[in-house]
């Protein structure tokens, strides 16, 4: 621990030099909170302050006065937050009134009654202002006319409404606005704690590296682990002051919102008790601690596969929009902290924090999303201790060159796509899927399906071409033997019934999901079997494995450990997928794909389990009842007791069984 110490403290003393990150950490979260707050309550109370001061005008013609005048006397009855005028155009000035009037009222009658036209454009705010008040007088007015008929017929007004409703809002005004503003400041706190850690891990790792000087700590009598927690514990520091100084600033903001604002304009916010906040502080203070302890290790993470502080930032930006993505959640006001968005990190946070100023936080559900994140981060410090163990890693160009950018002309043959080249694949392969392939599902779902699988099979293939990698070696086209084969079957069966229990706890914790996924798969299942096969089973087995256990395992393996290889492709298999349901079962394939793809050198093995796994789903979702009798438990949709036992003891058999027949090598 006394070297742990020491080393802290001259990562600290190294972040304390770069005074710009001084000021990222203290200065912009001191000022942003009350620049924006007052910015704000200034731009509203000027907005509010010239539509008093405006007038709007309303024209009509002279001779509708007499329709007109009802209106007229609606609108001095009582007080409005702006001026409307109404002027008369006669034949003589007519066009005069046309461009003085932000809207033009007419009036017609009709043997059902009087009907009135308002003229105005939407793109004029004062128009649309002025269209609403009329549009709100002219239902007065209507309201009473109709009183006054049922007066003259002898009727009251429970004639027209037989059925009152009357809905009664039970929120305090703390839960109201704390509903209102909780997502954003979740958001803004998030994006306090990234800059807090941004900074200081790329001075500590790529700025090292950068400088020459990680070589020279390689040679301390210290134990790598010791290193990395030294330089984790110093950015989280720096992280969680961040997080400290942008709650302060952020409470005195919000106490100026609610107790500076003049009573007229509050609208509701000077009921809010700010005293019911202080017992929540702890807690929100834990998980803001937690959520910087996972931020740092990400940042930390990817800041040490460049090569320079430039390339370190090009790296950490799209982590900083994913981030931001995750915290905007809780902008939702359809979503709400539970246990299954507790298991999801950073958005539990956020939606954490939306408790927290509605005053309805859950103190369970706060301690599962610590928990949850504090696992999150022990698993990415792993992750993390692993890369610096790692020289391959720690010293390699990492994901320096884009080569695929370069001149076809002057790459050599032979050239394995770098790490670059895979993330511009994946992204091109993904906005691919999201635009044209949603722009085709907008009118045919299944037809999206088909351009998606075009996706992931001819982009592959290109940029093999073009970077002129062997593509036997990369791909793995190798006809496989008989032993692996039968290796390869026997682990599926296992690993099936692995998945299966994995899906029926990812269906118990998102039932929502799930629903919306057998929707979409009912749409699926009309359209013939045979064309099914083809579009859901075999493009998938061709297109997904050239992509994932071709380009991105086969580029991975060359450079890193196998079991890191297997690891990261099986990740990006899972989170390609989209779906909080089907990440896990699918990453758990994919990493028994990719592994037997290396054991087996042949793509075709992996191509022939993916082809096998769809062909079933699409036979059991195409054809439920013959299915559910064949094999009763697919068929079901909860598992019992004896049925869980049942699949993981098959599945633990057949896993062992299919191990020992892949890895027994051939007697002399």
């Amino acid at each position: 621990m006394r070297k742990i110490g020491i080393l802290i403290k001259k990562e600290i003393m190294e972040i304390l030099r770069d005074k710009k990150t001084l000021i990222i950490m203290v200065l912009v979260p001191l000022i942003m909170y009350p620049l924006l707050i007052i910015g704000m309550t200034l731009g509203m109370s000027l907005i509010m302050q010239s539509e008093e001061e405006q007038e709007h005008i309303v024209g009509y013609y002279l001779e509708d006065k007499a329709y007109l005048q009802p209106i007229e006397e609606l609108y001095q009855q009582e007080e409005w937050d702006f001026e409307i005028s109404f002027v008369g155009a006669s034949a003589e000035n007519k066009n005069t009134v046309l461009d003085m009037a932000d809207v033009w009222i007419g009036f017609e009658e009709r043997a059902e009654g009087i009907y009135i036209t308002v003229d105005y454009t939407s793109a004029n705010t004062e128009a649309e202002y002025t269209a609403d008040a009329l549009e709100e007088l002219a239902d007065r007015y209507r309201e009473e006319l109709l009183m006054a008929n049922l007066v003259r017929e002898g009727l009251s007004k429970d004639f027209l409404y037989p059925v009152v409703f009357k809905a009664v809002d039970s929120a305090t005004a703390t839960e109201t606005v704390g509903m209102s503003i909780g997502g954003a400041m979740g958001m803004l706190l998030i994006t306090m704690i990234v800059l807090g850690a941004f900074y200081p891990a790329v001075d500590i790792t790529t700025g090292e590296k950068e400088r020459g000087t990680l070589e020279t700590l390689l040679t301390l009598p210290v134990t790598n682990f010791q290193m990395i927690m030294s330089k984790y514990v110093a950015v989280t520091l720096f992280a969680c002051v961040t997080a400290v100084v942008s709650m302060i600033s952020l409470a005195g903001a919000v106490a100026f919102l609610l107790l500076g604002m003049p009573e007229e304009s509050a609208g509701g916010m000077e009921q809010v008790q700010l005293a019911g906040y202080l017992s929540s502080i702890p807690m929100l203070l834990v998980a803001l601690v937690t959520t910087a302890m996972l931020i740092t290790a990400l940042c930390m993470c990817f800041c040490i596969f460049a090569k320079s502080t430039k390339e370190a930032n090009n790296y950490i930006t799209p982590v900083m929009l994913v981030i931001m993505f995750a915290s905007m959640i809780g902008m939702v006001p359809s979503i709400e902290l539970n246990y299954r968005f507790a298991l999801v990190p950073l958005v539990n946070v956020s939606l954490l924090i939306k408790q927290v100023f509605s005053q309805q936080m859950d103190i369970i559900l706060a301690g599962i999303t610590v928990l949850v994140n504090m696992g999150y981060s022990i698993i990415v410090i792993w992750i993390l201790a692993k890369m610096y163990d790692s020289e391959d890693i720690l010293f390699s160009d990492g994901f320096r060159s884009f080569r695929i950018l370069q001149k076809r002309s002057d790459i050599r043959e032979g050239t394995i796509p770098a790490n670059g080249d895979i993330l511009m694949c994946i992204a091109v392969v993904f906005l691919g899927m999201i635009y044209i392939g949603n722009m085709v599902g907008a009118r045919n779902f299944f037809a999206s399906l088909v351009v998606n699988q075009l996706f992931l099979l001819v982009t592959p293939l290109f940029v093999v071409w073009y970077m002129k990698s062997d593509k036997k070696t990369l791909f793995c086209i190798e006809i496989p033997k008989l032993r692996y084969i039968a290796g390869t079957l026997i682990t599926y069966a296992g690993v099936f019934c692995i998945i299966m229990l994995v899906s029926m706890l990812m269906t118990a914790l998102f039932q929502e999901s799930t629903q919306n996924m057998a929707d979409a798969f009912t749409e699926i299942v009309k359209q013939p079997f045979i064309v099914l096969v083809i579009v859901v089973a075999l493009m998938p087995a061709v297109g997904e494995e050239l992509l994932f256990r071709g380009l991105i395992f086969g580029s991975l393996r060359s450079r890193i450990q196998v079991k890191w290889a297997i690891l990261i492709s099986a990740l990006i298999f899972g989170l390609f997928h989209m779906s909080l349901v089907k990440f896990l079962p699918t990453a758990c394939l994919g990493a028994f794909l990719a592994y037997i793809v290396w054991r087996g050198k042949s793509i075709f093995l992996s191509m022939m389990i993916h082809f096998l796994n769809n062909f079933l789903s699409l036979v059991a979702m195409k054809y439920p009842e013959e299915s559910g009798r064949i094999l009763p438990i697919l068929a079901k949709e909860m598992f019992s007791v004896i049925d869980i036992c049942v699949l993981a003891a098959i599945g633990v058999v057949c896993v062992l069984a299919g191990y020992i027949v892949l890895n027994r090598e051939k007697r002399a």
